[in-house]
Protein backbone atom coordinates (compact mmCIF):
# COMPACT_ATOMS: atom_id res chain seq x y z
CA UNK A 1 0.00 0.00 0.00
CA UNK A 2 1.61 3.42 -1.13
CA UNK A 3 2.56 6.27 1.23
CA UNK A 4 -0.48 8.40 -0.08
CA UNK A 5 -3.29 5.34 0.42
CA UNK A 6 -2.12 5.36 3.81
CA UNK A 7 -2.69 8.91 4.72
CA UNK A 8 -5.56 9.25 3.32
CA UNK A 9 -7.08 6.48 5.00
CA UNK A 10 -5.18 8.00 7.99
CA UNK A 11 -7.36 11.19 7.73
CA UNK A 12 -10.74 9.19 6.93
CA UNK A 13 -10.08 7.85 10.66
CA UNK A 14 -9.17 10.77 12.29
CA UNK A 15 -12.34 12.61 10.54
CA UNK A 16 -14.53 9.47 11.63
CA UNK A 17 -13.22 10.13 15.11
CA UNK A 18 -13.44 13.75 15.50
CA UNK A 19 -17.09 13.50 14.26
CA UNK A 20 -18.14 10.44 16.77
CA UNK A 21 -15.90 13.50 19.37
CA UNK A 22 -18.52 15.89 18.61
CA UNK A 23 -21.17 14.09 18.47
CA UNK A 24 -20.55 12.60 21.83
CA UNK A 25 -20.16 16.02 22.85
CA UNK A 26 -23.22 17.84 21.65
CA UNK A 27 -25.71 14.99 23.16
CA UNK A 28 -23.67 15.55 26.44
CA UNK A 29 -23.68 19.51 25.76
CA UNK A 30 -26.72 20.27 24.65
CA UNK A 31 -29.40 19.38 27.65
CA UNK A 32 -26.51 21.76 29.81
CA UNK A 33 -26.92 24.88 26.99
CA UNK A 34 -30.86 23.88 27.27
CA UNK A 35 -30.84 24.12 31.11
CA UNK A 36 -29.06 27.52 30.99
CA UNK A 37 -31.17 28.77 28.19
CA UNK A 38 -34.43 28.10 30.43
CA UNK A 39 -32.37 29.33 33.97
CA UNK A 40 -32.16 32.49 32.12
CA UNK A 41 -35.53 32.64 30.53
CA UNK A 42 -37.05 31.95 33.79
CA UNK A 43 -34.89 34.61 35.99
CA UNK A 44 -35.83 36.96 33.20
CA UNK A 45 -39.25 36.61 33.55
CA UNK A 46 -39.38 37.14 36.95
CA UNK A 47 -37.25 40.48 36.87
CA UNK A 48 -39.92 41.41 34.82
CA UNK A 49 -43.27 40.58 37.12
CA UNK A 50 -41.15 42.08 39.69
CA UNK A 51 -40.70 45.12 37.69
CA UNK A 52 -44.42 44.95 36.68
CA UNK A 53 -45.44 44.62 40.13
CA UNK A 54 -42.84 47.86 41.12
CA UNK A 55 -44.73 49.85 38.76
CA UNK A 56 -48.17 48.97 39.53
CA UNK A 57 -47.69 49.77 43.40
CA UNK A 58 -46.10 53.03 42.52
CA UNK A 59 -48.62 54.64 40.07
CA UNK A 60 -50.92 52.86 43.13
CA UNK A 61 -49.48 55.16 45.37
CA UNK A 62 -48.69 58.44 42.98
CA UNK A 63 -50.97 57.91 40.50
CA UNK A 64 -50.41 58.68 36.44
CA UNK A 65 -49.30 55.69 33.73
CA UNK A 66 -46.33 53.82 32.70
CA UNK A 67 -45.89 51.27 30.42
CA UNK A 68 -43.32 47.95 30.43
CA UNK A 69 -41.39 46.49 28.05
CA UNK A 70 -42.35 42.63 27.92
CA UNK A 71 -39.31 40.33 27.28
CA UNK A 72 -38.54 38.47 24.23
CA UNK A 73 -39.09 35.02 25.74
CA UNK A 74 -40.09 32.02 23.61
CA UNK A 75 -43.60 31.78 23.55
CA UNK A 76 -44.27 34.67 26.39
CA UNK A 77 -47.94 36.07 26.38
CA UNK A 78 -49.57 38.29 29.18
CA UNK A 79 -53.10 38.12 29.87
CA UNK A 80 -54.93 40.26 32.66
CA UNK A 81 -57.23 38.22 34.68
CA UNK A 82 -59.62 40.62 35.94
CA UNK A 83 -62.19 38.08 38.02
CA UNK A 84 -58.86 36.52 40.12
CA UNK A 85 -57.34 40.50 40.33
CA UNK A 86 -54.23 38.90 38.54
CA UNK A 87 -51.89 39.25 35.74
CA UNK A 88 -50.27 35.57 34.04
CA UNK A 89 -47.01 36.19 32.05
CA UNK A 90 -46.35 32.86 30.50
CA UNK A 91 -43.85 31.50 27.97
CA UNK A 92 -42.38 28.58 27.17
CA UNK A 93 -39.31 26.24 28.31
CA UNK A 94 -37.61 23.49 26.96
CA UNK A 95 -36.26 21.93 30.60
CA UNK A 96 -38.47 21.64 33.63
CA UNK A 97 -36.92 23.79 36.29
CA UNK A 98 -39.28 22.42 38.84
CA UNK A 99 -42.06 20.35 40.08
CA UNK A 100 -44.79 19.78 37.22
CA UNK A 101 -48.49 19.02 36.58
CA UNK A 102 -51.43 19.74 38.62
CA UNK A 103 -50.49 18.19 41.61
CA UNK A 104 -46.77 20.24 41.96
CA UNK A 105 -46.99 23.13 44.13
CA UNK A 106 -46.25 26.94 43.22
CA UNK A 107 -43.37 28.44 43.69
CA UNK A 108 -43.40 31.62 45.96
CA UNK A 109 -41.28 34.42 43.78
CA UNK A 110 -40.26 37.00 46.77
CA UNK A 111 -43.42 36.38 48.00
CA UNK A 112 -43.11 35.57 52.17
CA UNK A 113 -46.98 35.41 52.73
CA UNK A 114 -49.30 34.28 51.02
CA UNK A 115 -52.13 34.53 52.96
CA UNK A 116 -55.10 35.58 50.94
CA UNK A 117 -55.45 38.58 53.25
CA UNK A 118 -52.60 41.01 54.59
CA UNK A 119 -52.11 42.71 56.95
CA UNK A 120 -51.83 46.68 56.33
CA UNK A 121 -48.38 47.92 56.02
CA UNK A 122 -47.72 44.36 54.49
CA UNK A 123 -46.90 43.36 50.87
CA UNK A 124 -49.95 44.05 48.33
CA UNK A 125 -49.50 40.75 46.30
CA UNK A 126 -48.66 37.59 46.09
CA UNK A 127 -46.16 36.34 42.85
CA UNK A 128 -46.01 32.81 42.33
CA UNK A 129 -44.37 30.50 39.37
CA UNK A 130 -45.68 27.18 38.23
CA UNK A 131 -45.57 25.13 35.50
CA UNK A 132 -46.65 22.33 33.31
CA UNK A 133 -45.82 19.94 30.44
CA UNK A 134 -46.95 20.76 27.18
CA UNK A 135 -45.98 19.16 23.50
CA UNK A 136 -43.02 18.18 22.00
CA UNK A 137 -41.56 17.24 25.48
CA UNK A 138 -41.87 21.47 26.28
CA UNK A 139 -43.38 22.85 29.00
CA UNK A 140 -45.64 26.19 29.87
CA UNK A 141 -44.21 28.27 32.36
CA UNK A 142 -46.80 30.42 34.35
CA UNK A 143 -46.19 34.09 36.85
CA UNK A 144 -48.69 34.96 38.47
CA UNK A 145 -49.20 38.15 39.95
CA UNK A 146 -52.12 38.33 42.25
CA UNK A 147 -53.37 41.93 44.80
CA UNK A 148 -55.08 41.30 47.83
CA UNK A 149 -56.72 43.26 50.42
CA UNK A 150 -54.73 44.99 53.07
CA UNK A 151 -56.72 45.17 56.70
CA UNK A 152 -55.95 46.65 59.83
CA UNK A 153 -56.55 44.94 62.81
CA UNK A 154 -57.52 48.02 65.23
CA UNK A 155 -59.84 51.09 64.41
CA UNK A 156 -60.68 52.95 62.15
CA UNK A 157 -61.13 49.23 60.46
CA UNK A 158 -60.34 49.59 56.85
CA UNK A 159 -59.17 47.55 53.66
CA UNK A 160 -57.00 48.80 50.93
CA UNK A 161 -56.68 47.16 47.60
CA UNK A 162 -55.46 47.33 44.16
CA UNK A 163 -57.63 46.79 41.31
CA UNK A 164 -56.40 45.37 38.35
CA UNK A 165 -58.94 46.45 35.20
CA UNK A 166 -58.53 44.78 32.13
CA UNK A 167 -57.82 47.20 29.46
CA UNK A 168 -57.90 44.88 26.57
CA UNK A 169 -54.89 43.97 23.97
CA UNK A 170 -54.13 46.24 21.27
CA UNK A 171 -51.99 44.28 19.52
CA UNK A 172 -54.29 42.30 17.97
CA UNK A 173 -52.84 38.75 16.25
CA UNK A 174 -49.85 40.79 16.57
CA UNK A 175 -47.18 39.60 19.37
CA UNK A 176 -47.74 42.23 22.15
CA UNK A 177 -44.21 44.16 23.00
CA UNK A 178 -45.35 45.79 26.25
CA UNK A 179 -47.79 46.47 29.08
CA UNK A 180 -49.29 49.76 29.66
CA UNK A 181 -50.43 50.86 33.32
CA UNK A 182 -52.59 53.74 34.79
CA UNK A 183 -54.44 54.74 37.65
CA UNK A 184 -58.27 55.54 36.85
CA UNK A 185 -59.07 56.51 40.23
CA UNK A 186 -60.46 54.86 43.72
CA UNK A 187 -63.86 53.50 44.96
CA UNK A 188 -64.99 52.82 48.44
CA UNK A 189 -66.71 49.06 49.30
CA UNK A 190 -68.23 49.38 52.14
CA UNK A 191 -71.38 47.11 53.87
CA UNK A 192 -68.32 44.96 55.91
CA UNK A 193 -66.72 43.99 52.68
CA UNK A 194 -63.20 42.56 54.56
CA UNK A 195 -62.89 40.01 56.69
CA UNK A 196 -62.74 42.64 59.90
CA UNK A 197 -66.06 43.81 58.48
CA UNK A 198 -64.92 47.59 57.62
CA UNK A 199 -64.85 49.39 54.36
CA UNK A 200 -62.58 48.99 51.28
CA UNK A 201 -60.95 51.20 49.96
CA UNK A 202 -59.84 50.21 46.04
CA UNK A 203 -57.77 52.31 43.97
CA UNK A 204 -58.18 50.70 39.88
CA UNK A 205 -55.64 50.25 38.07
CA UNK A 206 -56.20 49.87 34.40
CA UNK A 207 -53.99 47.10 32.90
CA UNK A 208 -53.17 47.76 28.45
CA UNK A 209 -51.31 45.22 26.65
CA UNK A 210 -50.07 46.50 22.86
Amino acid sequence: MGKAQVQAISMVLMAGVVLALVGTAYMWGMPLIEKRTTATDVSTAESFILELDRQIVDIARNGGGKSVVIPGIAGASVKVNQSGNEIFFRFIASQAMLGMGEDSASIPIETYDMEPVGSYGGSPRIITLEGEPVDSGQYLMTLRLKYRSLETQNDPLKGYMIVVKDGGNLAGGGASSRINIAYIGSTTQSNGCCSNNGDRIDTLINVTIS
